[in-house]
C-alpha cells in the first residue's frame, strides 16, 4: 500500500468502479460499507479511510454511482488505529500543533470546535482547514492539541 497521500488525494471524485478504488476497496477488510448515498471504506492497519459520495455531491452530475469524495488520514491511536505512517501533505506530521501550521500554511479557510457540545456531552475536536488547490484540507487537533487526523476532501459543486 502507498506510503504517500498524494496517492490517496487523486483518487478524489472517481468513481467506485474506477480500477485504483477497487483495489483499495479489494484491500479493506469490509470491503465498502454503503448507506443510502454515502459509503466508506477503512484500512485501519494503514490509518486510512475513503468516504464515497453519489455523484451530485461530489461530481455535480446526475447520477446514483458513489465518487470518492474524503480521504482521512489518521493520526497513530486515532479511532484504535495504527496510523497513517506516510508522508502527510504540506510537510505536516501527526503531532504537531496548530500555530507552526498556521504559520506554514497561511490563511484558513474555516475553522471551529474547541467547545463544549450540550448534545454529545463533550468537548468537540478544534479543526481548521485550508484552500488546497481543488481540494479542502481540514486538520483535527487531539484535546492535548497536537495534530491528529488529516483529512482532503472535495467541497460541494458550485460552492
Amino acid at each position: 500500500m502507498s506510503t504517500d497521500a498524494e496517492t490517496f488525494r487523486r483518487l478524489l471524485r472517481r468513481p467506485v468502479d474506477d480500477p485504483a478504488v477497487q483495489a483499495l476497496i479489494r484491500a479493506a477488510p469490509d470491503g465498502l460499507e454503503r448507506v443510502d448515498w454515502t459509503g466508506f471504506i477503512r484500512l485501519q492497519r494503514h490509518g486510512v479511510a475513503v468516504m464515497f459520495k453519489t455523484a451530485p455531491w461530489v461530481t455535480g452530475e446526475e447520477g446514483e454511482t458513489l465518487h470518492a469524495e474524503a480521504v482521512h488520514l489518521y493520526g497513530p491511536g486515532y479511532e484504535n488505529s495504527a496510523g497513517f505512517a506516510g508522508s502527510l501533505p504540506a510537510g505536516l506530521t501527526f503531532g504537531a500543533e496548530e500555530a507552526p501550521i498556521r504559520a506554514t500554511l497561511g490563511e484558513i479557510r474555516n475553522q471551529g470546535g474547541g467547545t463544549f457540545s450540550r448534545t454529545l456531552r463533550r468537548t468537540m475536536p478544534r479543526w481548521i482547514s485550508f484552500d488546497f488547490g481543488p481540494d479542502i484540507l481540514h486538520l483535527q487537533f487531539s484535546g492535548a492539541g497536537g495534530l491528529e487526523l488529516v483529512t482532503i476532501y472535495v467541497p460541494l459543486p458550485g460552492v
